[in-house]
């Protein structure tokens, strides 16, 4: 049985165009249907680095003829998602279509009242409830009492029982890369890095956050208990993209990948043995100088860590479960050892954030020293803490997805002392106000004294010129 597993085109500017990651995601779907499952045959479609169009769709449909085609979404392309389903609809109606990801987890009845195009929501993690669901089309049965899902009977919605989380992420077959087509990720997939010196590819070694972060969803797809993939695991799947792929960078993407000191130590001396790099993702207070020393021998040659704000006030408000001085401490730690960093901030991650704290923000990340900065404008999303104050205190005007995105729409809500077009110029002055300082530009000038760095450094100053010059806002 074909199935068809899709990652829809995103709002994307010219920020994003050179960071496209690969759909890890759907890979595992794919994996588990083929690993679990009996003849089925899923193929990937992946519309943020292949061509698109509703011809392109139609056509491919054609060819492949599946029974099954799903779909991950986030809230802000959750549109664009239904507009594909509805062009599946119209080529057969006898084509089953599911929606996941974390919008339809958040909202999973409100999702198919408000887009017909969606028969099912895979709520939370997918891949047992998919095989599953996929096991029942092939056979012709029911949906009645599959775990996980929210299906449409007629006019009435219907909410299955929840599915219990996988406890044994060694269960999980390795990703079918094989479905890329590897050729169209020529961008790398965490800036800083550039993508001409590093073959890349995502990893995941660990689902779930216990972190209470008012403004984040991640808990709505893998909930708040941190489970972990064993270190055997993780290096038989690097083995298998250094072996089959030559992928020889790796941008670890989980949430927080130092939480567990011994698997990381494990890891370290895999990766060091391997002589393989990386970067990762994880928190100021998760990381000590000797965790940074023992990372950066290893290969590591970036850390991203969640700062958020400069305020202690605003910090303890959005519940981010860290202090300043841990901010100060990992940062410096991590260019002890020559590790690249960058820091996570964001504009309105708690609504009562003043102009004066807003400025505390940008006084920290230039304090910080650190090479890369991303500023967001913090947005309420479906399910988060953040949405339901927004909600309450009449912040909130319209719940227009498009407009859900930390960058390239004016957003459709405000906060306490701030407008929303207040908050995209305070988000531009700040970007213009740490990019342009003539210390940035002189360190980021000296990293390009190479031909190879040269291209990537003007690249990347063309792209932050383009968002913050030439690219506009609705």
């Amino acid at each position: 049985m074909k199935v068809v597993l899709i990652r829809p085109p995103k709002i994307q500017g010219a920020l994003e165009r050179s960071m496209v990651q690969h759909p890890i995601n759907l890979l595992y779907l794919a994996a588990v249907l083929r690993e679990y499952g009996k003849d089925f045959e899923p193929e990937l479609w992946d519309f943020e680095v292949e061509d698109f169009s509703e011809k392109i769709v139609r056509e491919r449909l054609r060819r492949s003829q599946p029974r099954v085609v799903g779909i991950t979404s986030m809230t802000c392309n959750i549109k664009i998602a239904d507009k594909i389903m509805s062009w599946v609809k119209n080529e057969s109606s006898e084509i089953i279509t599911v929606v996941g990801g974390p919008h339809s987890s958040a909202i999973p009845e409100r999702t198919l009242l408000e887009f017909k195009n969606f028969d099912l929501v895979v709520k939370g993690e997918g891949e047992q409830t998919f095989l599953e669901l996929c096991e029942r089309i092939k056979a012709s049965r029911n949906l009645e009492g599959v775990p996980g899902i929210v299906r449409r009977t007629g006019s009435e919605i219907i909410k299955e029982t929840d599915r219990p989380q996988i406890q044994n992420l060694d269960w999980l077959p390795l990703p079918a890369r094989d479905l890329m087509n590897h050729s169209l990720y020529r961008g790398a997939s965490t800036p800083g890095l550039d993508a001409t010196l590093h073959r890349t590819t995502e990893l995941f070694t660990t689902r779930g956050c216990p972190e209470q972060c008012i403004f984040c969803a991640s808990h709505l797809v893998f909930g708040g208990k941190v489970r972990f993939r064993s270190a055997e695991h993780i290096l038989k799947e690097i083995d298998q993209c250094i072996e089959r792929w030559g992928y020889r960078h790796f941008t670890i993407d989980d949430d927080t990948f130092t939480y567990h000191p011994s698997r990381l130590k494990k890891l370290c001396a895999g990766f060091k043995e391997r002589k393989i790099t990386w970067d990762c993702d994880t928190r100021v207070n998760a990381v000590n100088r000797e965790m940074l020393k023992m990372m950066a021998e290893s290969g590591c040659q970036k850390v991203a860590l969640g700062v958020e704000s400069g305020s202690q006030r605003i910090l303890d408000l959005n519940k981010k479960g860290i202090t300043i001085e841990q901010a100060r401490n990992a940062f410096k730690w991590a260019h002890e050892f020559g590790i690249i960093t960058t820091a996570f901030f964001m504009i309105g991650s708690h609504p009562s954030e003043t102009r004066e704290e807003v400025e505390m923000s940008l006084n920290l990340m230039i304090e910080l020293d650190t090479e890369l900065m991303a500023l967001a404008i913090a947005v309420p999303y479906p399910g988060t803490e953040l949405y339901r104050i927004m909600k309450e205190q009449g912040y909130l005007f319209e719940e227009n997805w498009d407009k859900f995105t930390h960058l390239h729409s004016v957003p459709c809500w405000r906060t306490e002392h701030f407008s929303p077009e207040q908050l995209v110029k305070l988000q531009n002055q700040l970007f213009r106000r740490f990019f342009l300082r003539p210390k940035f530009i002189w360190n980021t000038a000296k990293k390009a004294l190479s031909w190879q760095g040269i291209k990537y450094y003007s690249r990347s100053l063309w792209q932050i010129i383009q968002y913050l010059f030439v690219e506009g806002r609705n």
